[in-house]
């Protein structure tokens, strides 16, 4: 049997004229506060769910069911028994009719016949005018309510992401761009301040890439080209995303689009593959017949390589030359005697929930479950970083963890609780897509073929997180 869904009403109206009480400290006794007063009696309590919203942006509307009136402002644990839905032009409305969960006298009350006959008149009166009202069922109530609870925490994670201060890296835009040419008094670097000149997606992408006390030294912008490949006898031309290559003071990113976006759309998301300037091995511009290749070798703390090539278009010669010259400078020489700065790993503490799942305690006891697989397997290690895959994505409920020394992939699998685990010091590099067709984490490790695991759009923070400790990590191990 399906489970109940109940949620908690705040009642804004009573149906008809309601005591109010109040809570008198000084005698610790419940008072009478007052009388809410209606100007036409109802057939039900009106008020809203808590913690919703509708695509308006406004809290799902409710009537609850009830023999005496409820007060306004109190707090009601309800069960949906239908919803009522009305149009008017191109507007929809729509509204939950519950029953207090509290009232024995509704706890069989499942569906519109199972309402006393008085509300039940009410509502088929409201069914019969001609505002093309209907009637829904309890499932549809529910689902209902699921979407209006889910939209409502998005809302909130989105809030607190637009209430983060601004990164040291970001200039300000209002500068003029005579303005913008280097001093040494300058706040910004020049890479900073014509940051304006990247698309406006990618400067975007970047608040999700880099550090808020990360400075930007250098960029070199990748337009969309194409170049002739030839396979055997076969040729064929090769369409590269725009893509952004960046230096920082902590690692090279290279960014591109996950899928070319079509004109007037913001983006469709990004790939991007980021190295500890640490790990720097070597750098190399090849000059082709119609392209610039580059190619980036870093090396894990094993001494094992790896090399990543990136292409660009002849028209940014300049650009990518600068570029390999500035990395360049981060190569380890012979007899190093250079400081070499440490970097500080800063853990994470985000919160592993799953903002698709109604049922917080659901959600909560996969996760305990899921640490108590991995709890044997760390060896006095500290927990940098987590990330969580529910349950609802491909491959089940997983559970990723970032200690000082491993990477542990834990799966909800009592005969194979461990998908992978991992030696931090052997990876050279990580790549995390962040896209509406599918996102992944990759951990590249020379001489194997990387280590990829999908995750929902949901958990991009916890991931982006997991990324963000492996590469402070590894510049450091």
């Amino acid at each position: 049997m399906k489970d109940t869904v109940t949620f908690d009403i705040v009642v804004e109206q009573p149906f008809a004229d309601a005591n109010t009480f109040a809570y008198d400290e000084h005698a610790r006794a419940i008072r009478l506060d007052g009388v809410a007063r209606v100007n036409d009696s109802a057939w039900a309590n009106r008020g809203f769910i808590f913690a919703s919203a509708t695509p308006r942006g406004e809290p799902l509307r409710v009537f609850l069911i009830s023999d005496a009136p409820i007060p306004p402002n109190v707090r009601v644990e309800a069960r949906a028994v239908g919803a009522l839905e009305w149009t008017r032009g191109a507007m929809t409305d729509r509204a939950i009719v519950a029953v207090p969960v509290a009232d024995a006298r509704y706890a069989s009350a499942r569906a519109f016949n199972d309402l006393p006959a008085p509300h039940r008149a009410a509502i088929q009166r409201l069914l019969e005018r001609p505002a093309s009202a209907r009637w829904l069922d309890a499932s549809f109530a529910d689902e209902l309510i699921h979407l209006a609870r889910q939209r409502a925490r998005l809302a909130q994670v989105e809030q607190r992401e637009q209430a983060r201060a601004r990164p040291a890296w970001e200039s300000d835009s209002s500068r003029s761009l005579i303005d913008r040419l280097a001093r040494e008094t300058d706040l910004h670097t020049q890479a900073e301040a014509a940051l304006f000149l990247v698309p406006y997606r990618f400067q975007q992408y970047l608040r999700l890439c880099l550090d808020p006390d990360e400075r930007i030294l250098f960029w070199a912008h990748r337009p969309r080209f194409s170049i002739n490949r030839v396979m055997g006898i076969d040729a064929f031309e090769k369409f590269l995303c725009e893509g952004l290559l960046l230096l920082t003071d902590q690692q090279i990113l290279w960014m591109m689009d996950s899928v070319t976006p079509s004109a007037g759309v913001a983006g469709y998301g990004y790939i991007a593959r980021s190295v500890a300037v640490e790990m720097l091995a070597a750098i190399a511009l090849e000059e082709k017949i119609e392209y610039l290749e580059t190619k980036i070798a870093s090396v894990n703390k094993r001494g094992a390589r790896e090399m990543f090539v990136l292409e660009f278009p002849t028209s940014a010669r300049e650009e990518v030359t600068e570029a390999a010259r500035l990395l360049k400078a981060f190569l380890p020489r012979a007899n190093e005697t250079r400081l070499r700065r440490v970097p500080k790993v800063k853990a994470s503490r985000i919160e592993l929930d799953d903002p698709m799942e109604s049922d917080r305690d659901k959600t909560r006891a996969i996760i305990e479950q899921l640490q108590s697989a991995l709890a044997p397997e760390l060896n006095r290690e500290n927990i940098l970083a987590q990330a969580f895959v529910p349950m609802w994505a491909d491959g089940g409920a997983r559970l990723i963890t970032v200690s000082d020394a491993k990477v542990f992939v834990t799966a909800q699998n009592a005969r194979k609780p461990f998908d992978a685990a991992f030696c931090v010091n052997a990876i050279a590099s990580v790549e995390i897509c962040y896209s509406v067709f599918g996102s992944w984490m990759r951990l590249h490790v020379p001489d194997a073929n990387p280590f990829e695991i999908a995750f929902p759009l949901t958990a991009f923070k916890s991931f982006n997180a997991c990324g963000r400790v492996l590469r402070q990590l590894s510049a450091r191990i």
